[in-house]
């Protein structure tokens, strides 16, 4: 065993390493890690001198991974990954019951909190954490028990259970929806004022998809506001400040007590949506079957 442990290279350039080809870029894997780029690029450099052979090619700006990296990935990428997931089962098996769930700000604020009461009314003992990220990239998803992801469902190593499907409407405060009254789609998106979800991996529906399915013949949208998180865009829409696209789901309760109002009743939708994602296990554990019950099969 001690011979085989010498062969392998530092953990902190496997890690480095993985971050870089999952990614795909040696800045994103710097912010992911929270460390400079030229100590990215030292750990790639150290990792290459190692093995023996170049892991990255530089392309213009890009860096790309040469084929054995990605090959190299592959093996490194299940390794780390049997680690992390073996490393929380010892956590969780070792800690006082609690329950720690990664969302986004938004989700977690308007959807997550009210239903996490039930969970607390099963257990009242039961320890419950929240933390939130504004992008996947950024939740420590083998340091938690479960996430509310947004996707297609796909999650290797992970199961997950739908929770939503994707569907918008544009929605305001009652007195600004009361000042565009019988506006049509084409003045909705002239006028505004629109609050713009401003989002750099465009995973999520924009006021531009709603116009190309709504008002295909409008040149022109208000610039409004652009916000970076789904969360601030509804705060403040709630505020009177503006037009949001907001997620069923996640609004139906402001939309139940009239905080926001509906300005179309016709739904954008696709196939993704928000799905709780747990390692392979959790929801086989008395805490996982507590979550499945109070956020997936509430009824």
């Amino acid at each position: 065993m001690a011979d085989r442990l010498r062969d392998l290279p530092p953990l902190k350039s496997l890690r480095v390493f993985e971050s870089c080809v999952r990614l795909g870029s040696f800045s994103k894997a710097a912010l992911a890690l929270n460390v400079g780029q030229p100590a990215i690029s030292h750990q790639i450099h150290a990792l290459e001198v190692d093995l023996g052979t170049r892991l990255f090619e530089r392309r213009g700006s890009r860096t790309i991974p040469t084929p054995e990296a990605l090959t190299y990935y592959r093996s490194v990428s299940e390794a780390l990954s049997e680690m992390a997931r073996a490393s929380a089962a010892l956590r969780r098996a070792s800690r006082v019951p609690a329950l720690t769930v990664a969302a986004y700000p938004g989700v977690a604020t308007f959807w997550l909190m009210p239903r996490l009461s039930r969970v607390k009314q099963s257990d009242p003992d039961l320890a419950i954490r929240v933390i939130t990220a504004e992008r996947e990239q950024e939740m420590p998803l083998e340091e938690v028990d479960c996430a509310i992801l947004f996707g297609d469902g796909e999650w290797p190593g992970y199961e997950s259970h739908l929770l939503m499907q994707e569907r918008v409407l544009p929605v305001a405060a009652p007195a600004v929806a009361a000042s565009l009254a019988g506006k049509s789609c084409d003045a909705l998106l002239r006028l505004g004022p629109l609050i713009h979800l401003e989002d750099q991996d465009r995973r999520w529906f924009t006021w531009s998809d709603w116009r190309d399915a709504r008002s295909p013949a409008t040149e022109r949208m208000d610039p409004g506001i652009a916000v970076t998180d789904h969360g601030i865009a509804i705060h403040q829409a709630l505020m009177g400040h503006g037009i949001a696209l907001g997620w069923q789901g996640v609004i139906d309760e402001l939309l139940r007590n009239k905080l926001l109002i509906a300005l179309d009743s016709d739904l954008l939708s696709s196939d993704r949506g928000y799905f709780l994602v747990g390692a392979s296990g959790f929801f086989d554990t008395r805490v996982g079957r507590l979550v499945l019950q109070a956020l997936v099969q509430p009824d």
